[in-house]
């Protein structure tokens, strides 16, 4: 199957890539109180799962991280719960500040250096802290369980449709490559014609005469160490893979990585036998559409 001459929406339809990248955000409003779930990911090597919760939810934490990660291989994944009172909340935060208040004036006895907390900390002491009577707190577990599967489908279905248009760049890269490749390969004869023109003309300078088998044999040695079949063809083999693998079953960004590495060592391996200018654009041109690849990847899952 080829991606050449399809068109987005097709791709859409058969792309397995996923970003790394998403955010989502889903909330429930009770009678007295509200939860909110919130789930975002940045880029990373290994799968990371950090999960926030109140003090009353704590117990959920690795049963969550395990439906994390039935869904997700690779990324820096944070989700946070918070479920916030629609009444009054004074008596409580009152009563949660002067607990603190105590704590703190411990904790300076014992270390005099303490700086003061920030107002975000105090805010997230309040959350994590604050006591709700079970009429204000109508989420019970499989509501909480419910809810965050709810907002991590959608976490999944953000990090799907970037990773269409994660495909679509590589994809234009990757047929990109193939034109200048063939555009490389179909200049070949000229490239040969060139340098025997070349040597002629050095031969010339000199002066003296050379018999046409020593001509003949300068050529085939030149030939020889200017010679970029077996690099078109390990470049061609390795634009081939990378779309069959964009076509597989992930995760695919550390494997199209490895393939762009390959490229590139090739491409380093082009330029350095390039013999004309255009070749040596050609080879330029390679490795900027290779790194842009190596970009891209950094994003895939």
């Amino acid at each position: 199957m080829s991606f050449l001459n399809l068109k987005l929406s097709e791709i859409s339809i058969m792309s397995k890539i996923s970003s790394m990248t998403s955010y989502a955000v889903c909330s429930q409003k009770g009678e007295d109180s509200t939860l909110t779930w919130e789930i975002k990911s940045v880029n990373s090597r290994f799968l990371d799962i950090q999960i926030r919760l109140p003090v009353r939810d704590l117990g959920l934490e690795q049963q969550l991280k395990k439906i994390i990660q039935a869904k997700t291989q690779r990324g820096k994944i944070e989700a946070s719960l918070k479920v916030v009172s629609n009444s009054s909340k004074t008596k409580a935060d009152t009563k949660e500040l002067t607990k603190l208040n105590r704590l703190m004036e411990e904790v300076r006895k014992r270390i005099p250096e303490t700086r003061a907390l920030t107002f975000g900390e105090i805010s997230e002491w309040l959350r994590d802290h604050r006591s709700y009577e079970e009429k204000s707190y109508p989420f019970g577990k499989k509501s909480v369980i419910s809810i965050f599967r709810q907002t991590l489908e959608s976490f999944i279905g953000g990090r799907a449709s970037e990773g269409v248009a994660l495909e679509v760049a590589v994809i234009k890269r990757l047929n990109s490559i193939e034109e200048l490749l063939l555009a490389q390969r179909n200049d070949l004869d000229r490239l040969k014609v060139k340098q025997r023109q070349d040597l002629q003309k050095r031969i010339n300078l000199l002066g003296s005469k050379i018999d046409e088998d020593r001509t003949l044999q300068e050529l085939a040695i030149l030939a020889q160490k200017s010679d970029i079949h077996e690099e078109l063809d390990r470049l061609e083999a390795h634009t081939k893979d990378c779309k069959k693998l964009m076509l597989s079953q992930g995760p695919h960004g550390k494997r199209i990585d490895f393939i762009a590495q390959e490229l590139n060592r090739e491409a380093n391996t082009l330029g350095a036998k390039s013999t004309d200018i255009q070749s040596s654009r050609r080879a330029l041109d390679l490795k900027i559409l290779i790194e842009q690849i190596r970009e891209q990847t950094q994003n895939i899952e």
